[in-house]
């Protein structure tokens, strides 16, 4: 079957990197179906052994018979997700390498963008709320940038301020693989705060600003069980996560039949 469409009313349980937050609580308004959300913590993506065990201890407490299907709220993800597997209810994953796919509305979309504007980092509402700010009463403070001047302070009091800066710099060197500063614009939220934040971003880096306008279409057909295969996978029980390094990007592997 290589598209499935469900009419009758679903049950569905939602586990999801809260970079989603704003995204999936609109279109999960939109649905039709039932819906619980449950967001894990923001840079799991970074430690993808933790984003696994969280991600599967959160469909092991699952309730049998209690959902229709559960939906995984990530990409793939430096590998975070391959080896998620469910012992009953089934897994529906988007074909994504991470969240920016999602924000874009395809997989297509973000390979030619990825193709066409190498070293651009992207910025949308959860990017900013949830990582690179920090929201107190109103204001959304860049909290990176306030890390750094701390983390300059501290070296300087020990190896002077030269030397901290220097220090520094290096620990941010990755950084330097980026030259533009983008924000996704999907409607929703603070959308002239999030520009704003993405614009001083850009300023204080000495990164270029861009803006595009974002496509919910494919987090839509997530949350309503619009899942094709060229989109979405589905990982019945018994099935693991696995990465196929060509544009499905991740396919489903018997339990069973993967190595010890």
């Amino acid at each position: 079957v290589r598209f499935l469409r469900f009419y009758l009313l679903m049950r569905l349980n939602i586990i999801s990197c809260e970079v989603f937050c704003r995204e999936f609580r609109y279109s999960a308004a939109q649905s039709e179906h039932l819906i619980d959300i449950a967001f894990q913590p923001f840079g799991l993506h970074d430690t993808p052994a933790q984003l696994k065990i969280n991600a599967q201890i959160q469909i092991d407490a699952t309730p049998e018979g209690r959902y229709d299907y559960i939906l995984i709220g990530y990409g793939l993800c430096s590998r975070g997700t391959a080896g998620l597997t469910t012992s009953h209810t089934p897994l529906v994953i988007p074909r994504a390498h991470d969240c920016i796919t999602l924000f874009l509305g395809s997989k297509e979309c973000y390979a030619k963008r990825f193709e066409e504007s190498p070293g651009t980092y992207y910025y949308s509402s959860g990017w900013i709320e949830r990582k690179d700010g920090s929201t107190e009463q109103g204001n959304i403070r860049m909290i990176n940038e306030e890390a750094k001047k701390k983390r300059i302070e501290s070296y300087a009091e020990k190896y002077g301020e030269d030397n901290a800066r220097y220090l520094v710099e290096m620990e941010y060197q990755w950084f330097a693989n980026y030259g533009s500063a983008t924000f996704i614009d999907l409607g929703i939220g603070d959308v002239a705060t999030y520009r704003s934040f993405t614009q001083q971003v850009a300023e204080s880096r000495d990164w270029n600003y861009e803006e595009i306008q974002g496509n919910i279409s494919l987090i839509q057909k997530f949350l309503d069980g619009n899942w094709t295969d060229q989109e979405f996978l589905i990982v019945p029980p018994g099935y693991q996560v696995v990465q196929t390094f060509d544009d499905q990007i991740i396919e489903v592997e018997s339990v069973e039949a993967s190595p010890s």
